[in-house]
């Protein structure tokens, strides 16, 4: 199928992006698609399977660094606030 492209300043991003790169009209438009496509998957829902992979890395990588002594336990009101830089005067 052929792209016809009748908007001059496509067509002006286009061949500069071929000046710059030195690749084809048609390999500069399937790197844009591509990388606004993948912009654009990151935007999306979490999906389950991504859930299941985030939970079972802390499971394997982070949990297990935490010491026993502070596993269940919360921090202070004081010690949360000194963490996100509150003092006398707030922030």
């Amino acid at each position: 199928m052929a792209l016809n492209i009748k908007n001059p300043d496509v067509e002006r991003l286009l061949n500069e992006l071929v000046q710059l790169t030195g690749e084809s009209k048609t390999e500069v438009v399937r790197k844009a698609l591509e990388e606004r496509r993948q912009r654009l998957a990151y935007q999306m829902p979490i999906q389950q399977n991504e859930t299941e992979r985030i939970l079972a890395f802390l499971e394997e990588e982070i949990w297990p660094q935490i010491p026993a002594s502070v596993l269940g336990t919360r921090i202070s009101k004081e010690e949360e606030e000194a963490i996100l830089g509150y003092g006398e005067n707030g922030v």
